[in-house]
């Protein structure tokens, strides 16, 4: 493997981008989830509220119960689209933090491969230099036999 240089530090700080990069995907994951199970809660909680009023209006209600019903229905309604608009940011959070994420995992597959090519280039190099080195020893080798036979 080659020595520590500028190519290992920067494929290092890449990696730990990465890391928080992974580290703020899961939590935007979860932000999202709890948007998602609130506006269940929500809208579960919406529905049966309408039926305990359908069942009460059956059995007869004043106007005025009839009136406090219908506004809590419309701040629950509101409430519900508050809750699907922070879905929605959610989500296209969690895109944005899935999209840094690869990003940033791609800039490290990078710089390996570089870091790759660059110990390979290394090892090709050394592996000429041994070369060499063992030619001129067998040339010297030979050389030296031949002027013994002489």
């Amino acid at each position: 493997m080659a020595k520590p240089n500028a190519l290992h530090t920067l494929a290092e700080l890449a990696q730990n981008d990465t890391e928080a990069a992974a580290r703020e995907l899961g939590r935007l994951q979860g932000l999202r989830t709890q948007a998602e199970n609130q506006l269940n809660q929500l809208t579960q909680y919406r529905h049966e509220y309408r039926e305990r009023m359908q069942a009460v209006a059956a059995e007869g209600m004043t106007s005025g119960r009839w009136h406090d019903f219908s506004r809590f229905l419309d701040s629950l309604d509101h409430a519900i689209r508050q809750q699907t608009t922070a879905l929605e940011k959610a989500e296209a959070d969690l895109l944005a933090g899935r999209s840094r994420w690869q990003n940033n995992k791609r800039r490290v597959n990078s710089f390996d491969t570089l870091i790759a090519r660059a110990d390979a280039r290394e090892e090709k190099v050394a592996a000429r230099r041994e070369q060499r080195t063992n030619d001129e020893y067998a040339a010297r080798l030979a050389r030296d036999n031949a002027s013994r036979l002489n």
